[in-house]
């Protein structure tokens, strides 16, 4: 990677993040023959404090919501020529299984009965499955009435892989990847970055993709979005070896019980390769000040212990031959409040793209996003319907803070 001491004074394009969709803009640029880009990292590229870390994503069609449904469907497309031009496998396909309660209500990944209405309306393959059938056919414990969809296309992102790939593709455009570098402001009319160290690097066009402290560069230019951090726990727990094969990859639907924290959400990962672990985590935030935070500076790492002990209950109650937890972990989620991403050039900043509010569910639109802030970077028409994701739409609406002169 190239270092501070090797900063240039402009670029045609200037990169702001190092994680999932600052990398596969940068992708895309280089694909499309662009070459004069400089990426700044903070810290470094998908380090471990950020929400790109990690080994596997998701991926699938199966969603109650229109929108996200032919989004996914266009990102597995570019997936596929993602696989071409990385020359390995970047994905594995396993299925998944969405299982539990049935009810008239959409939560923050959807729900069985509007996943199926979707799946039908697209044409999207899936298996409906009773709760004995989950029982027999999964090491899992389902409650009586519990129902189940399977979607035997989806599967699991090889995220570091993807990580990766994405780097050499830039670094062979030579795209400058530089990390250490965090930026202190960017300029009143978005023409360029002023970096900690007190130097300043002109741009064309600005690319901002770096989750919640999006808000601190843009605040200055009375342009910070309503944007959330939360804590989502995951982890890795031991299974039986001779069950090892058996365990899906998963979503568990349960109504919230707000007293108890418990959002009712809960996912999980089969074992890869010859581990006998799977990972399971939580895709809820209780509504309360400790869990919903403005500001990084605020983030606590240290796992709630209510939270840690909702998922180690869960498991045990649920599923058949785990043993004990290995690890568990905090990554921080970048949320808007109807859990849409903003993928939009600045109002009244032409020259400057945002990308922000991953939501925790960016990654496996990754391709498609990448390529879509290449697109709104280079003035291009966008290839895929991209006005939910405005940065004008109420939720997300810039307070009226008073710029910098």
């Amino acid at each position: 990677m190239s270092t501070p001491a090797s900063l240039p004074s402009r670029a045609a394009i200037v990169i702001v993040g190092g994680g999932m969709a600052g990398l596969s803009c940068a992708a895309s640029l280089a694909r499309r023959g662009v070459g004069d880009v400089v990426l700044l990292e903070a810290q470094t590229l998908a380090h471990a404090k950020a929400s790109s870390y990690g080994e596997t994503r998701m991926f699938r069609e199966m969603y109650s919501d229109p929108v996200l449904c032919r989004l996914a469907q266009e990102a597995n497309r570019l997936w596929r020529e993602e696989e071409n031009h990385a020359g390995q496998q970047l994905r594995e396909t396993h299925g998944l299984l969405f299982y539990g309660e049935s009810w008239d209500e959409e939560t923050i990944e959807g729900s069985i009965p509007g996943a199926r209405r979707v799946m039908d309306d697209q044409g999207i393959p899936y298996e409906a499955l009773n709760a004995d059938q989950i029982a027999a056919r999964f090491p899992l414990k389902p409650k009586p009435g519990f129902t189940g969809l399977f979607e035997p296309t989806a599967g699991a992102v090889r995220s570091d892989r993807v990580v990766a790939h994405w780097i050499n593709t830039a670094r062979n455009a030579s795209h400058q990847l530089i990390e250490h570098c965090p930026v202190a402001g960017l300029d009143a009319d978005g023409g360029g970055v002023t970096l900690e160290s007190g130097e300043h690097i002109a741009a064309g066009q600005l690319v901002v993709a770096c989750g919640i402290w999006s808000q601190l560069l843009l605040a200055p230019l009375g342009l910070s979005p309503k944007l959330e951090v939360w804590p989502m726990l995951w982890a890795h727990y031991t299974v039986e070896p001779a069950l090892a094969d058996r365990y899906p990859q998963w979503f568990c639907f349960r109504k919230e019980v707000p007293d108890l924290w418990d959002g009712g959400l809960y996912y999980g990962f089969p074992c890869e390769g010859d581990e006998s672990v799977i990972k399971v985590g939580i895709d809820f935030c209780p509504d309360h000040p400790e869990f919903r935070m403005r500001d990084m500076a605020d983030y606590v790492r240290r796992p709630n212990a209510k939270i840690v002990k909702l998922i180690d209950d869960f498991v045990r109650e649920n599923w058949v031959g785990v043993g004990e937890r290995v690890d568990m972990y905090s990554s921080p989620y970048t949320c808007t409040r109807d859990q849409y991403f903003v993928l939009d050039r600045l109002p009244s900043h032409e020259e400057v793209t945002l990308f922000t509010g991953g939501c925790g569910r960016a990654f496996k639109f990754a391709p498609l996003l990448g390529k879509l802030l290449a697109e709104k970077t280079l003035g291009m028409a966008p290839s895929h319907d991209i006005a939910p994701f405005s940065a004008a739409r109420e939720c997300v609406q810039w307070p009226k803070v008073k710029a910098m002169a």
